[in-house]
């Protein structure tokens, strides 16, 4: 999973790192770069602190310059000429600074007119931005797992003033998220409800959470502040002198870093790419997996069933088949046992399959007619040095090319063959090209905790490099941070400048930023009052216009009653049905190759279907071979002999011998698949076993779900009859949902002791595998 679908989720995670021992700081230390990186780290190691702060951002668009009256030169000479004459045939008599005056007028209104109503509402909002003021408070509480943030937004003209405050509160101890967004428009929540805050409970996930390894966590987190300083040239490191302002913040030190946004960027992302196997499974615990598929495939994809009617879901003939309806039936039964309001809304869920369904069949069937005989010369005519850009235009004019060209295309000038145009330049696209270092950084991702100073070592050995990549020192953009340190060496005063020119929009974006931070150990307690008064989303919503759509938002986050689900059978999500495929094809084979095209060749039709379909399923299959040869690894793949020269002899019939020829993330996304395939074949051959020993669904499935909890919680002897009871139930739940026949009864013997012993993805996971056992 990309790192960066994990960024707020990193943010909530850090709430929760109990942080007990006493800064390290040695004051009489005149390392610049040291004692910055401790102040930053001193907000890991108190049990809480307040902060507060402002900023406000600023857009210069080029364009507002050509209005003003200097551009009076910018009327084209053939235009004024034409004026001229038109004048002299009217017999329109003016004067030298008349016509001037009629120039500059001409001129700004083909500006005007030039702009497209995307500019002018551009125009507005820049307008609007850069009179917006933003402020924000807030503390944290490392002990109680709690955080709040306060934003404040305000706009102020002579004849205008709007602000408004969204207050919010992260609640890791009992899994809430709470937020009052009635002041972004009063009628978002009922008249009743506008004082209160309003809650999403994720507690359903809380697994997630309880397996991250915390002091790991603020390990990472403190190294990855310290990057910026370690990597700075000493010279861009400096001490500043002590304002007023500075000494009324208790500032007794301050400390400048001077860098640019580029540096920063490619420093961040090649230091989460070394560590993205140790943040994933070290620290994390978790598998690479879409955070954002976890919760959507929780969520339904129809109409919610009324309260009375809720408990009869399971009528519908193919719900039973669906562990995530099953799973939140369950979820409702226990609540319901326990005397547990289940709040319920009505509403409609929106999804998305049936539109991307479309897009891949639009793509699909773009063009099939045959290629030229002369474009296809011309495209097997490749050097040593790779294709030209001339030559990859070129094979824009064929529906068919070689595999590796096309991809090289892509990666090396930003040409979709099979597109109609060379994609534009942008800012993600100068993004992708700084990334393209991440190729030589990869081979130091192994599962290795890699820290600021190790980071160093390696970037200093790759500096040829990054300095080819990043643009020339004068075309950087400048960012500025300054610290201000208390006389304890804590950073209790950030600020940030920093100017970023987008040449493609024509725009300079410029933000100034600073951050306050007091009472470190001491923070403002929370209002636990007005956390108990909050109510869920839908209720606050309840009544007001929003009520339909907070509905929808809420059932996505699996925090409504149990859906029904449509008349369609239910069928396995697509990356679910890939795990299948994957595993029955390596029980069958014990051959990573084998199993690595098989995944493969579905992955490449649902990434671009467009590729797919110009090539041979004999094609496809050797193209999948030498993604596999060039993505697995040594260990679990490693052909000799004929094998290896067969993959030698595919590799040149497809160009497919070089980095930028392979599409990395297809490549990545399919070893992921086989890899965890491979390395649950362990716990498939246990299941097995399983399956031979108890031969009652509710035995069976008793029993596998004990082992999961206890491997992934872990239980105390005392707790273990517990777990055996609770586990006898669900197994109970499984049988009666299978016959359609879940119901209040099926738990009756459940008590309150045994509810700390229910997980639900446990749960879902193995009725996933009762479903799919053979």
């Amino acid at each position: 999973m990309r790192l960066k679908y994990l960024t707020l989720c990193l943010l909530g995670l850090g709430l929760s790192a109990c942080s007990q021992h006493v800064i390290k700081t040695n004051s009489g230390s005149k390392n610049l770069e040291q004692k910055a990186i401790n102040s930053l780290n001193a907000m890991y190691e108190y049990p809480s602190y307040d902060y507060r702060g402002k900023f406000n951002v600023h857009v210069d668009l080029e364009r507002d310059k050509s209005t003003a009256p200097s551009a009076q030169s910018s009327l084209d000479a053939a235009l004024k000429q034409k004026v001229d004459q038109y004048l002299q045939d009217q017999k329109v008599n003016l004067n030298s600074k008349q016509k001037q005056a009629l120039y500059v007028a001409l001129a700004q209104e083909q500006k005007a007119a030039k702009l497209s109503k995307a500019d002018q509402f551009a125009q507005v909002m820049v307008n609007i931005l850069n009179d917006m003021q933003f402020e924000y408070d807030g503390s944290v509480h490392y002990r109680q797992k709690v955080g709040s943030f306060n934003l404040t937004a305000r706009y102020e003209k002579p004849t205008l003033l709007i602000q408004a405050k969204v207050p919010m509160v992260l609640d890791l101890n009992n899994y809430k998220f709470y937020i009052n967004y009635f002041a972004l428009m009063p009628y978002l929540v009922n008249k009743e409800n506008q004082n209160n805050l309003a809650y999403l409970d994720f507690s359903k996930y809380q697994d997630l959470f309880k397996q991250v390894d915390y002091k790991k966590l603020v390990e990472y987190m403190k190294a990855s502040g310290a990057v910026y300083y370690r990597l700075a040239d000493q010279n861009n490191i400096q001490a500043l002198s002590i304002s007023s302002t500075d000494q009324k913040a208790g500032v007794v030190e301050k400390i400048r870093l001077k860098s640019t946004v580029e540096e920063l960027i490619l420093q961040a992302n090649l230091y989460s790419k070394v560590n993205e196997k140790y943040l994933m499974q070290s620290i994390l615990n978790i598998k690479q997996q879409n955070l954002e598929k976890f919760i959507a495939n929780e969520a339904s994809t129809t109409n919610k069933a009324k309260p009375e009617t809720a408990a009869s879901v399971l009528d519908k003939k193919d719900s039973a088949d669906d562990a995530s309806v099953v799973s939140q039936q369950l979820y409702r039964l226990v609540n319901q046992h326990f005397g547990v309001e289940n709040e319920v809304a009505d509403d409609t869920s929106i999804t998305d399959v049936a539109e991307d369904a479309a897009e891949a069949a639009r793509q699909a069937a773009r063009g099939d007619s045959e290629p030229t005989d002369a474009v296809a010369d011309s495209a097997s005519s490749v050097d040593d040095e790779g294709l030209t850009e001339a030559q990859c235009t070129a094979l824009q004019n064929t529906m068919k090319a070689i595999y590796g060209d096309a991809q090289y295309c892509q990666s090396m000038y930003e040409i979709d063959v099979f597109g109609v145009k060379k994609t534009e330049p942008s800012f993600l696209s100068y993004i992708d090209k700084l990334q393209a270092l991440e190729k030589e950084f990869v081979v130091y991702d192994q599962n290795q905790f890699v820290d600021d100073q190790a980071f160093k070592a390696l970037w200093t050995k790759h500096q040829a490099d990054i300095d080819k990549a990043l643009p020339p020192v004068d075309k950087r953009n400048p960012l500025i941070i300054d610290i201000g340190l208390d006389a304890e060496g804590r950073a209790v005063k950030i600020d940030y400048d920093f100017n970023y020119g987008l040449p493609e929009l024509k725009a300079r974006f410029n933000m100034k930023a600073d951050m306050l931070i007091s009472n470190y150990g001491n923070a403002t307690p929370i209002d636990q009052a007005q956390l108990k008064r909050a109510k869920t989303w839908a209720e606050t919503s309840k009544g007001s216009i929003l009520e339909q759509a907070m509905g929808s938002f809420s059932e996505k986050l699996g925090q409504t009653g149990i859906q029904e689900r449509s008349v369609e059978p239910y069928t396995l999500s697509l990356d679910d049905q890939l795990k299948v495929i994957a595993e029955q094809r390596y029980d069958a084979t014990h051959a990573y190759e084998h199993t690595y095209k098989a995944v493969f060749i579905a992955k490449l039709v649902e990434s671009k279907p467009q590729i797919a379909q110009r090539y041979s399923s004999q094609e496809l299959q050797e193209i999948a071979a030498v993604y596999a040869y060039w993505y697995g690894n040594e260990d679990v793949y490693n052909p000799e002999g004929k094998a290896l020269k067969s993959i030698e002899a595919l590799q040149k019939k497809h160009h497919l011998e070089q980095e930028d020829q392979f599409d990395d993330k297809l490549g990545q996304a399919v070893n992921r698949i086989v890899n965890d395939a491979m390395h649950g074949d362990q716990d498939r051959q246990a299941w097995k076993k399983l399956q031979a020993q108890y031969k009652q669904p509710q035995q069976l499935f008793a029993q596998q779900y004990q082992i999961q909890f206890e491997r992934d919680n872990g239980v105390s002897s005392e707790e273990k009859p517990l777990l055996a009871q609770t586990a006898a139930i669900l197994g109970q739940v499984y049988v009666d949902a299978r016959k359609n026949q879940l119901s209040e009864k099926t738990i009756k013997a459940l008590k309150i002791e045994h509810n700390e012993f229910i997980d639900y993805e446990i749960f879902k996971d193995v009725y996933l595998k009762m479903l799919t056992a053979k």
